[in-house]
C-alpha cells in the first residue's frame, strides 16, 4: 500500500527537518511512502532542500503552486498524490520514527477514516513564562480510539477515496482565514466518516518567536470565532442552533467572570479564559452582524 505525505510549504527552513524526519520513517511491512511537498513560493525556495534530502526508497514529488490560499495548495498536493492512504504534517513540524505505522495501525484498528494524532509544542528560549507556563499554545490531546468530529492537517492520515471518488476538497473560503482543515473533516465526519484519535503518533513543532505575544494570540481566536461559525454554527437549524447559542453564552459568561477574578494575579492566571471570552464574543459577533474576516495566510 503507497501513503502519500501531503506537505505545503512556504519558506521554510525548517522544511529540511521535516523531510528527513520522513524519509526515515519505521513503515508497515506492506507499505511504501511518498512525499508530495507543494510549494507557495513562486520563486521555488523549497526545492533545493528537497534534492537535497531525496533519496533511497522515498520519492519527493515537488511543485509550486503560488496561489495565496492555503485551501488551494492543500489541494494540490492531495490531486498530486498517488497513495491510497494521505498523511498530513506541516513543514515546521517533525515525526517520530513511529508516526506513520501508528496512524496506520490505528486506522486499520479502528477501521477508521481518518486519524489524528499527538502535536507537541515546545517554546524557544526566551519565551514569556506566561506563554509556556499557560501552554498557550499547546493542542488537544484525547485518548486512543476517541471518536472526533473534526481534525487538523497538522497530525493526520486519510483515506485517499475521500478524495478520489467522492470529491472532497479543502473550502477556498478558508484559503486566507485558516480553519479549512476543520471544515474539511467535520464535513467527513458530517457525511459518516469514522474520526478517531491515536495517542501513539506524534509529531513535534517549535513556535516561532513571532507568534509569541498577545496581539498574534488574540488574533488567532478572532480567527477561531469566526472559523466556528462558519463552519459549524451557521450551518445548524432548528434546536441544535439554539443549543449551540446557548453554549456560547455560557461560554462567555464563565470566561469573563473567571477573567475578572485570575486578572490581579498576571497573564499567567487569566490569559486563557481571557482568550476563551475573545473566542466566543467573536462568535456571538459572527452570528449577529459579520465582520472582517482575520487572514493570517497568503498576505505577503
Amino acid at each position: 500500500m503507497l501513503i502519500s505525505v501531503c506537505l505545503c510549504t512556504y519558506k521554510r527552513k525548517t522544511l529540511e527537518k521535516t523531510l528527513k524526519s520522513l524519509v526515515n520513517q519505521n513503515l508497515p511491512d506492506d507499505c511504501n511512502l511518498e512525499i508530495v511537498v507543494v510549494d507557495n513560493d513562486v520563486d521555488g525556495s523549497g526545492r533545493e532542500i528537497c534534492e537535497s534530502v531525496e533519496g533511497g526508497s522515498v520519492s519527493i514529488n515537488y511543485q509550486i503552486n503560488a496561489e495565496r490560499n492555503l485551501a488551494a495548495v492543500r489541494n494540490a498536493s492531495m490531486e498530486n498524490a498517488s497513495g491510497e492512504l494521505l498523511a498530513f504534517i506541516d513543514d515546521d513540524e517533525w515525526a517520530e520514527p513511529d508516526w506513520i505505522e501508528s496512524l496506520y495501525q490505528a486506522m486499520q484498528r479502528y477501521q477508521a477514516d481518518a486519524v489524528f494524532g499527538v502535536v507537541n509544542v515546545h517554546y524557544p528560549e526566551p519565551t514569556p513564562d506566561w506563554i509556556a507556563e499557560g501552554d498557550m499554545f499547546g493542542k488537544d490531546k484525547h485518548a486512543t480510539g476517541a471518536v472526533l468530529k473534526k481534525g487538523a492537517t497538522s497530525n493526520a492520515l486519510l483515506r485517499s477515496e475521500w478524495v478520489v471518488d467522492k470529491g472532497y476538497r479543502f473550502d477556498p473560503v478558508f484559503g486566507k482565514t485558516g480553519g479549512e482543515d476543520t471544515d474539511f473533516f467535520h464535513r467527513i465526519y458530517k457525511a459518516g466518516g469514522k474520526l478517531v484519535f491515536d495517542n501513539g503518533a506524534v509529531v513535534s513543532e517549535t513556535v516561532e518567536p513571532h507568534r509569541l505575544n498577545m496581539a498574534y494570540l488574540k488574533k488567532q481566536n478572532v480567527r477561531i470565532g469566526q472559523t466556528h461559525w462558519n463552519y459549524l454554527w451557521s450551518k445548524q437549524t432548528g434546536m441544535s442552533f439554539y443549543k449551540t447559542g446557548l453554549f456560547v453564552i455560557a461560554q462567555v459568561v464563565g470566561a469573563a467572570g473567571l477573567t475578572a477574578i485570575f486578572f490581579p494575579f498576571g497573564k499567567k492566571r487569566y490569559a486563557k479564559w481571557y482568550l476563551l471570552l475573545v473566542r466566543n464574543l467573536v462568535k456571538i459577533k459572527t452570528a449577529m452582524v459579520g465582520g472582517e474576516k482575520v487572514e493570517l495566510y497568503g498576505n505577503r
